[in-house]
This record gives C-alpha cells, structure tokens and sequence, in this order.
C-alpha cells in the first residue's frame, strides 16, 4: 500500500500538493464568516436553520445550509460561496422520515424563542476553532447541537443541550 500511494505522489505530485485543507483555506482569512451567511438566510427566510457545512469543491470553499420550514413541512438545502456569500444553489424538498430527530430539536429550540445563530454563539463562547459544521439533532430524549471545531492541531466535536442551554459532558468528545 506504501509503494501505491509513494507511487502516486512521484506520479501525480501537483494534484497532491494541490488541493488545500479547509484549514489552509480557513487560515488564509478570505472567506464571510459562517455565522453571517447563516445569519442572512435567517433573516431573509421563513422557517429554521437546522444544519451548517462546509466543503471543498474545486478548491472552493461552500457551506451548505439547511432551513426547516414547519408551516410548509419543507426542508430548503442552500449551497454558498463561501468567499462572497453567493448563493450557488438552493433546493427544496418535504420533510422525510430521517429529518424527524431536526425537527423536534428545531421545535425545543422555537420553544426557547432562539435562532441557530443566537445557539450556535452560546455553544461556542469558550471555545476556540473554525466552525466547520453544526447541527439540530435529538437522542435519547435530549435535543441539542452537535458542533464540529477546527483548529491548526484537530478537529474538536461537541454537543450543546437545547432545553438546558448547556453543553453536554456526556457527549462531549475529540
């Protein structure tokens, strides 16, 4: 297996060498922060922010929102250009059986009159790191986040309770 990918890297060095880490991209500071994007969907949208990503596709950083709708039972997939905030693609779809555990923590999180934005600066006060990926989720009776930091050494994971508006030690993890 060693002399296959040596073998790739000799062959194909400028494809290795390429493509940049999110954290490279992220470090280099050209990019709207998340929370903005996020922030703007929120604003000029019916519904809630249930889920935030990042990807890289051809070099390009994108973050993919989602928005749940109760009123309409609709679920809108966002894509955006990470650079300027662009939208790049939206697309809409119905509720299906495995976005149900979203829409109760999105149900306890209207509850508490919040938005994912107003959860996501509460989860991550202390803590420090790129925010690469943050979603709705509920298990074992909890709602809560579930957040994923970056920083230069590791990729940190939480989870934030919803209803207690804490993190929790449980499922806290690296």
């Amino acid at each position: 297996m060693f002399r296959i990918v040596l073998s790739l890297l000799v062959v194909f060095p400028s494809m290795v060498m390429a493509t940049p880490s999110m954290h490279t991209l992220l470090s280099q500071g050209e990019y709207v922060e998340p929370i903005v994007v996020i922030q703007q969907v929120e604003m000029d949208h019916n519904g809630l922010v249930s889920a935030f990503d990042m990807d890289i596709e051809n070099d390009q950083l994108i973050y993919e929102i989602e928005l749940i709708n109760l009123d309409t039972n609709e679920l809108i997939a966002f894509e955006f250009d990470a650079k300027d905030g662009s939208l790049m693609s939206k697309k809409l779809s119905h509720f299906a059986s495995d976005d149900l555990d979203q829409i109760k923590a999105a149900k306890v999180l209207i509850d508490h009159k919040m938005t994912f934005t107003d959860l996501i600066k509460l989860a991550t006060k202390n803590q420090s790191g790129y925010l690469i990926e943050a979603e709705l989720e509920h298990d074992l009776t909890i709602s809560y986040l579930e957040l994923k930091l970056l920083n230069a050494a590791s990729k940190h994971t939480i989870a934030f309770d919803i209803e207690n508006l804490r993190p929790l030690p449980l499922l806290q993890w690296d």
